[in-house]
């Protein structure tokens, strides 16, 4: 590590002046408003981009920026860079999320949540790494729950998938091994084929491909040896397009213009409006009362002291509480709430969705070979 530190002085050098002066599109990112740390894999793709310049310009050498986009480069921007800039000059790092969650209607589950997922969502999208899965959560609002692991799926993951009919998106990056997770999910695999999880035809293919990366001019990096050094893209290179184009979110952007380029609703299915309307109608009247009650057994209890102690009370209550004029005034208030659902149908959601991409990348998506 001592010579590597040496040979690249004045690459590591050029990495932390860029670093000083980019810090916040760099290592920050707002999602869904709120902002957060973009993730320490994005933040390199997004250093090495802002390093050609330097390269172009014979600030630094074509053996540094080969360096930088090696696989021993990115260790030692992970962890050496990045732990002095914080602990020297209180920059903090990049970090990468958990892995192995379930993003349904903006909320974040356990992947046993996989089971219980909305009746209303459209199908499923799995990325291979939960930093990237964050990145599109705000989809899970438009009809497709989002699902990421440790790079390939689980055994669970997929018996739990095999369980739903609905399609699943495999989202990865371009390369043998992002492959691998399309066809782990959709075909018997050599370790699996007793297991019956493979989910055929329902799996599409929305990952990084070469026609993409090369329509959206994106880096590439020289993949493992055992692969032959070929050329290999990540999810997490599309945040160059963060400087390029000033698209605050590029993974979501791509993801939503994958969708589309293939001609797939954003939003949620739509269920018979009077099954939506019993729901609310039971959810709020049995709300609306709630206070009512809180007060009446506030006073019940002020006049009717009850001393002691007990280990147990058992009440056997299952008698229906009958008030004159009880049903009628739920019925008014129930009549009342109808008229203020505010019904929404697919397209009205499918249209919101539209602002979650940008016209560039879908034109060039849909114009790549």
């Amino acid at each position: 590590m001592a010579r590597t530190k040496r040979v690249y002085k004045r690459l590591w050098n050029t990495v932390r002046q860029i670093i000083r002066a980019n810090y916040e599109l760099i290592a920050t990112q707002s999602i869904r408003g709120v902002k957060g740390s973009r993730g320490i894999r994005a933040s390199y793709y997004i250093v090495g981009d802002l390093l050609e310049p330097y390269l172009q310009e014979g600030k630094i050498t074509r053996e540094d920026y080969d360096w930088y986009i090696s696989k021993q480069g990115y260790a030692s921007y992970r962890d050496d860079i990045w732990p002095k800039l914080e602990q020297q000059e209180g920059l903090k790092r990049p970090e990468a999320k958990a892995l192995g969650i379930v993003y349904d209607q903006g909320t974040e589950y356990p992947i046993s949540h996989l089971i219980n997922v909305w009746d209303q969502a459209r199908g499923f999208i799995f990325v291979e790494k939960a930093g990237d899965a964050e990145l599109i959560q705000e989809l899970s609002d438009f009809g497709w729950t989002i699902v990421a692991g440790q790079g390939y799926p689980t055994r669970l993951m997929r018996q739990l998938l095999k369980q739903d009919t609905r399609d699943v998106m495999a989202m990865h990056d371009w390369d043998r091994d992002g492959l691998g997770i399309y066809r782990a999910l959709g075909f018997t695999t050599r370790r699996t084929w007793h297991l019956d999880i493979d989910l055929g035809n329902r799996v599409i293919d929305i990952g990084l491909n070469k026609e993409d990366i090369e329509a959206l001019d994106l880096p590439t990096r020289p993949g493992p040896k055992k692969y032959g050094g070929a050329p290999r893209a990540e999810i997490s290179a599309l945040h160059v397009l963060t400087r390029r184009w000033g698209i605050e979110n590029p993974v979501l952007a791509y993801a939503v213009a994958s969708l589309l380029v293939r001609g797939y609703r954003l939003s949620p299915t739509e269920k018979p409006k009077e099954d939506m309307a019993r729901a609310h109608l039971q959810w709020a009247l049995t709300e609306g009362i709630r206070g009512v009650v809180t007060k009446a057994v506030k006073a019940i209890m002020a006049e009717n002291k009850i001393e002691g102690n007990a280990v147990t009370g058992t009440l056997n209550f299952d008698k229906e509480i009958k008030m004159p004029g009880l049903q009628k005034a739920l019925e008014t208030a129930g009549k009342n709430i109808l008229k203020e659902i505010n019904w929404r149908d697919e397209d009205s959601y499918h249209d919101e969705a539209l602002h979650l991409t940008d016209d560039r990348i879908v034109e060039r998506l849909r114009n790549a070979p």
